[in-house]
């Protein structure tokens, strides 16, 4: 089913299309089908009329959509400063409207009139249909047409400018449809008054204002629905969170327990580590590891993993991170279930390693999926691997940043995306990998170098790189994460050092 602001941007396009049958070009085509009705025949006009609207229906969604991949590419995301700019655009065009204000700007062109005269009837009313259905290609009857291009645009959702351009298109063909096979009787006298009684556009004109300002409160509406969607507290001394179903399970900072919680149902169990997936708990206590059914309680597989640290799980693996002496971390990958006469240890094999000076993140598991990032002092990158064929691509990439902390599920890989001016935490779909959206942004940890000595000028130091806006600088991190369909769990770290405790908090952000 269609969102409330779905509904009344499909409405409001549909209404700018009708409106623009008071054209010069709208009347021109209306004759031109109905006129040779008796020349061509009635199947011949019902032909006509109907390439006609396929024409329309074509050319708004080749525009629409146009234009939101355009903003799509040139964004990649909608926030609160863009729902302001398209709130005010709409508010604007919905009170010209509704003043009956002229249209500006204005094109000042008409279809072709020789293609009624040298090309079939259907081919000509098809071709008028994608001109009109375009929108921008003859004259303009609504300001509605050029507050739904800035929508589309700023939208930068292919989905939306396709409902645009398709409601639009409909809109501009229905009144030929209706017009033009009844031409000789009802469609003349509708002809005449739409071109004598100016009282009628006039009228669609207020609708298109009205139906504007509908659409500009159901942003605002929509917009406080996001913002109502900021970080929520979910544990506040709690790290490494996973999810499956309703329940969610996390460890102490200190390691002392690992908690799960279900609804308003806590329980705690001792672990060093834990992680949840498909029908799946892992847990670590000491070099143990443990699977077990979550429904049963049955254990599935268990083992000796020395230097064993964070933990996934899914219906069919089980992954773990081993830190090696001097460095170089190692990724082991477990199949599940294990038969009761095979040693659980001989089966596992390494799936990803990192050498001297570089690093692996948690691991992530959903299905046979496995995503974990690679850090070194050059780049930073994140890697999808399936674990049943062995294949393996680097989703995503970096250099002077640092990537990390991945979660997948349904499609979609979250992460985190820090640099030295900010700390994302991102989703994007993994199929195109393309446009991520940020659910959260906060400021960066690190110190920047002042260039300079102290106590001295500062002339010839370089000024800050970040653009205005960013985040203050803080002493927290984003540390790993959780993905559960549209809700992203983070925790949110606070370092120890210098005596301090380390603290951390677990928040999750609905998108």
């Amino acid at each position: 089913m269609l969102s409330a602001t779905a509904t009344i941007l499909l409405a409001t396009a549909f209404a700018a299309g009708v409106t623009g049958a008071w054209s010069p070009c709208g009347f021109s085509v209306v004759e031109t089908i109905g006129s040779r009705r008796a020349q061509v025949g009635g199947r011949t006009v019902a032909a006509s009329c109907a390439t006609f609207a396929l024409g329309a229906l074509t050319g708004g969604a080749v525009t629409f959509t146009s234009l939101a991949a355009i903003g799509m590419l040139a964004a990649g995301g909608r926030d609160a400063t863009l729902v302001a700019v398209v709130v005010v655009i709409l508010a604007l065009t919905a009170l010209g409207e509704l003043l009956g204000m002229r249209v500006f700007p204005q094109i000042r062109r008409q279809v072709p009139e020789p293609w009624r005269r040298t090309l079939a009837l259907p081919l000509a009313t098809g071709l008028y249909g994608v001109l009109l259905g375009f929108g921008f290609t003859t004259y303009v009857l609504t300001l509605a047409v050029w507050a739904l291009a800035g929508i589309a645009l700023a939208s930068g959702s292919p989905v939306t400018g396709l409902l645009i351009g398709l409601g639009f298109g409909a809109g501009r063909a229905l009144p030929v449809a209706l017009m033009a096979p009844r031409y000789a009787t009802l469609g003349r006298r509708l002809e005449l008054a739409m071109a004598e009684r100016p009282v009628l556009l006039r009228r669609l004109r207020l609708a298109d204002g009205a139906l504007l300002a509908a659409v500009a409160v159901a942003f605002v509406a929509s917009g406080s629905t996001s913002a109502a969607q900021r970080p929520q507290l979910v544990a506040t001394d709690g790290t490494d969170p996973s999810r499956a179903g309703s329940l969610l399970a996390y460890e102490r900072v200190d390691h002392s327990a690992a908690v799960l919680v279900d609804g308003d149902a806590i329980a705690q169990r001792p672990a060093d580590n834990v992680a949840i997936g498909g029908r799946h708990i892992a847990t670590r206590v000491g070099t143990t590891l443990t699977v077990q059914d979550r429904q049963s309680g049955a254990t599935v597989a268990q083992l000796d993993a020395p230097n064993a640290t964070q933990l996934a799980v899914s219906d069919r693996w089980l992954v773990w991170r081993a830190d090696r002496p001097g460095g170089g971390d190692r990724l082991w990958a477990l199949p599940l279930p294990i038969a009761q006469a095979m040693p659980a240890a001989g089966v596992a094999r390494v799936v990803a390693g990192a050498k001297r000076r570089a690093a692996i993140d948690r691991p992530a598991l959903s299905g046979d999926h496995l995503a974990y990032a690679a850090t070194t002092r050059g780049s930073s990158a994140i890697v999808i691997a399936n674990l049943a064929t062995q294949q393996r691509r680097r989703a995503l990439a970096t250099r002077g940043g640092q990537l990390s902390q991945p979660a997948l599920d349904g499609g979609r890989l979250l992460y985190v995306q820090s640099s030295f001016c900010s700390q994302r935490l991102r989703v994007v779909r993994t199929r195109t990998l393309r446009n991520p959206r940020t659910l959260l942004r906060i400021g960066s940890s690190a110190r920047r170098d002042e260039a300079h000595e102290h106590g001295y000028s500062t002339q010839g130091s370089e000024p800050s790189r970040c653009p205005s806006g960013t985040p203050g600088r803080t002493d927290v991190l984003l540390w790993t994460t959780a993905l559960a369909g549209r809700v992203a769990y983070v925790t949110l770290l606070r370092p120890g050092g210098a005596g301090a405790v380390p603290s951390a908090r677990i928040v999750r952000v609905g998108f």
